[in-house]
């Protein structure tokens, strides 16, 4: 391979790079800019930022490693999910972008929707919590993946290759929302031209559509170096090697986790309008549809090319085997610059969510006296580098099955936030009782089922992200008949058009506008 090639290409895309960086930076001017991009955000971009986020290293590494392994079981738990999380985003968007001064955070929508008459909000505290562990996890997979790619590609170290990738996230995160949206225009066009030509490249090695899926039906060889062969046609099962019960646990993780974690609502918070907030991910998903398109003809293009995986390694690690193995060097430089564009826009955001969770959400929710919007930034900007630091060390020692981590990760989120997000947006009666209890229960639940089925002490016939969700929204139900309705201030913002001067005086005071 052409290292110099790839190294001009590497080159190219950091000076743009850092040209958006500098043009983010100059918009980052207050609070409000710097944590939500000041609700302004045009259609483009904030199709741009949404874009760009969705497909990560989980995606881009991941699922090609899980379509080679299991074939269209890929598409049943993995796209069919991640789409339908799309098409369900919409009907968040309309009620939580409604209001005129939205929520900055999830965990504020919390408080607002919740207890709105707090001086200390607790349940914005245990919300911010939750998204603190699941975004370190989710980042920490980002490098991961990236690590995997650039050792192999360029003989760097694993260690080196992933503290490239801290450095890079530290750099286009620092200038806040507006940094990360801007550095996501371009990461999306370079997702885009990277993923259409690599795909193309691998479905005229294969012989096209048709030879592809005729040698699929085919195949017989184990995914593994000294594994099992697998039979003829398995390729073409919606289940793969997965039970029913774990597939289905998978798709609920993907669309119903994945559509109320915490930081695509927030994406769609900081569009300018409703409409803005609900056209993204619509027409975001046309442009979906051609990446993960893209990423089943290599997934399943590399089966054919890579019958079994060389010993020492994993199905994860196809998307690099066809780097270094069957693409020119113009190519393999503009794949590389593609998924490095697809982790840093998913990592860069995440580690943003976190660490505005800690500053914003905890230390200035919990404490008495008020911070300063600038003081409170630069504690953010403090943050940033120490919880990417966190998940760069958590990386050294990475989680095998990238795209599997990522399922947890949403289903985790699902079962903490499908009640209060969309009882709280659809139902004035959910009250605090309720919250609490179906964020709480939802999240344990879920982290003790799957526990308990993971190390094999409880052989379930339902999935455990089936078993939180259905456990949290009964826990909502309940308290919800048994205790008062919430005050009116509490859903007035999502449910009327114009509020009372009362309920504006009680969200300016909780979102400390006053």
């Amino acid at each position: 391979m052409n290292g110099l090639i790839i190294g001009l290409i590497a080159i190219a895309y950091i000076a743009v790079l850092f040209y958006f960086i500098i043009k983010g930076n100059k918009k980052s001017d207050d609070l409000d800019d710097f944590t939500i991009g000041g609700w302004s955000m045009s259609l483009s971009v904030s199709i741009f930022y949404f874009t760009a986020t969705w497909v990560s290293a989980a995606s881009v590494l991941g699922v090609p490693g899980i379509l080679y392994a299991n074939g269209f079981a890929g598409i049943t738990g993995w796209f069919a999910g991640w789409f339908f999380a799309t098409a369900i985003l919409p009907l968040i968007a309309y009620k939580l972008r409604r209001p005129m001064f939205p929520v900055r955070t999830i965990p504020e929508y919390m408080r607002l929707r919740f207890e709105p008459y707090v001086k200390k909000s607790f349940i914005q505290a245990w919300s911010s919590v939750m998204i603190i562990i699941g975004y370190i996890s989710y980042v920490t997979i980002q490098i991961t993946g990236i690590g995997y790619l650039l050792s192999q590609v360029t003989g760097l170290s694993y260690f080196v290759s992933i503290l490239i990738f801290l450095v890079f996230i530290l750099l286009t995160v620092l200038g806040g929302v507006w940094s990360v949206a801007m550095t996501d225009v371009l990461n999306t066009i370079v997702i885009i031209f990277g993923l259409v030509l690599a795909a193309g490249l691998i479905l005229y090695q294969v012989g096209g559509p048709t030879a592809l899926f005729t040698q699929l039906q085919q195949v017989n060889t184990p995914v593994l170096h000294g594994g099992t062969p697998v039979e003829p046609g398995s390729m073409f099962s919606p289940l793969g090697t997965f039970s029913l019960a774990a597939m289905i646990g998978i798709f609920i993780s993907n669309s119903l986790g994945a559509a109320v974690a915490p930081h695509w609502p927030t994406r769609l918070l900081s569009a300018k309008n409703v409409k803005t907030a609900i056209s993204t991910p619509l027409i975001s998903t046309l442009i979906l549809t051609f990446v993960f398109l893209c990423l089943l003809i290599m997934g399943l293009g590399g089966r054919i090319l890579v019958p079994t995986m060389p010993e020492g390694m994993a199905s994860d690690q196809i998307m690099p085997l066809l780097i270094t193995e069957f693409m020119n060097p113009v190519v393999a430089g503009i794949l590389i610059a593609a998924i490095f564009a697809a982790a840093l826009s998913t990592s860069n955001g995440m580690v943003l969510q976190a660490a505005i969770a800690v500053s914003y959400d905890m230390y200035r929710n919990l404490r008495t006296k008020p911070v300063a919007d600038g003081t409170l930034i630069r504690i953010t900007q403090v943050l940033l580098i120490v919880i990417s630091i966190i998940a760069f060390f958590f990386s050294i020692k990475p989680p095998a099955f990238i795209a599997m981590v990522a399922a947890y990760v949403f289903g985790f989120f699902g079962s903490a936030f499908i009640g209060p997000i969309f009882l709280g947006l659809y139902s004035k009666r959910a009250n605090r009782q309720s919250a609490y209890a179906g964020s709480m229960i939802g999240a344990v639940s879920y982290v003790l089922f799957t526990y308990l089925t993971i190390t094999g002490l409880l052989v379930l016939p339902i999935p455990a992200i089936a078993i939180a969700m259905g456990l949290s929204v009964a826990a909502m139900l309940i308290c919800m008949a048994i205790f008062p309705p919430a005050p009116q201030v509490a859903w007035e913002p999502y449910f009327e058009e114009d509020i009372s001067d009362e309920t504006k005086r009680v969200v300016d005071l909780a979102m400390r506008r006053v």
